[in-house]
């Protein structure tokens, strides 16, 4: 059975399997990170911004990020657009902390990192919501 429901109307088959759209919204997610975060970069390094203000810059990309290969997920597969897009922002948060430890940062368990996955299937969670309406 390839097609999923959606309210009372059955929808177009699935191409791909589930995991591989949820893949493909967290890999368009990590690319529109790195295309941006070369832009702040650039904007830091030309400019008189403050480092603090790049942080800040850092933080809006990654929530943009997660909003929209949330959205995107949600959007190919139909139905349960919180659930997949969560799914794809707590996917997004684990891989942008495993490359921080891979550049030389530190992961301690705590308070800290169950905000950071939290937030991660909040903000998945809306941009899925979003998606799957609009």
């Amino acid at each position: 059975m390839n097609e999923r429901p959606v309210g009372n109307k059955i929808a177009k088959p699935l191409r791909d399997s589930a995991w591989m759209i949820l893949l493909k919204g967290v890999f368009l997610a990590l690319i529109f990170s790195l295309i941006m975060l070369l832009v702040i970069a650039l904007a830091l390094y030309l400019t008189e911004l403050p480092e603090k203000a790049g942080m800040y810059l850092v933080y809006a990309v990654s929530i943009v990020a997660i909003l929209w290969g949330s959205a995107y997920t949600a959007r190919k597969m139909g139905t349960r657009g919180w659930l997949n897009g969560g799914i794809t922002g707590l996917i997004y948060v684990l891989l942008m902390l495993g490359g921080g430890l891979i550049i030389g940062g530190d992961m301690t368990i705590g308070w800290n990192l169950a905000v950071k996955l939290f937030l991660g299937f909040i903000f998945g969670a809306v941009g899925g919501m979003w998606g799957v309406n609009y």
